[in-house]
């Protein structure tokens, strides 16, 4: 939101998330729909807080209470008056992504966890 502040509609603002750290702040979502902010939002789910399970990995620990129960992230964008679309295929990204929806957007990527 601070980048499109910066540039306003002369570019359009593209950004990368988890699930994870976007569950913290996903209502700000309804502030991009109030502004017509152009920004789409490239977001990686993969069920669990990836960074924190990656570090217990890592550890040679087991994985402990990381999971996350997520809403349709897609159908969330679309709820709150934006575009969203989910992709659960790579044959579906390059469409999805060149969407090119003028105004706020979600294009949930779902991943595996292990692979990202």
């Amino acid at each position: 939101m601070g980048v499109w502040a910066a540039v306003g509609d002369r570019r359009q603002v593209i950004a990368v998330a988890g699930d994870g750290g976007f569950g913290q702040y996903a209502m700000e979502f309804t502030t991009a729909v109030r502004y017509g902010m152009n920004i789409t939002l490239i977001l990686l789910v993969n069920d669990e807080l990836g960074k924190i399970s990656k570090e217990q990995r890592g550890d040679m620990y087991d994985v402990w209470q990381t999971g996350l129960t997520n809403p349709d992230f897609a159908e969330f964008a679309s709820n709150c008056g934006g575009f969203g679309v989910r992709v659960s295929t790579i044959e579906g990204l390059d469409d999805a992504i060149a969407a090119g929806h003028d105004g706020p957007a979600i294009v949930q990527i779902d991943t595996d966890p292990l692979l990202v």
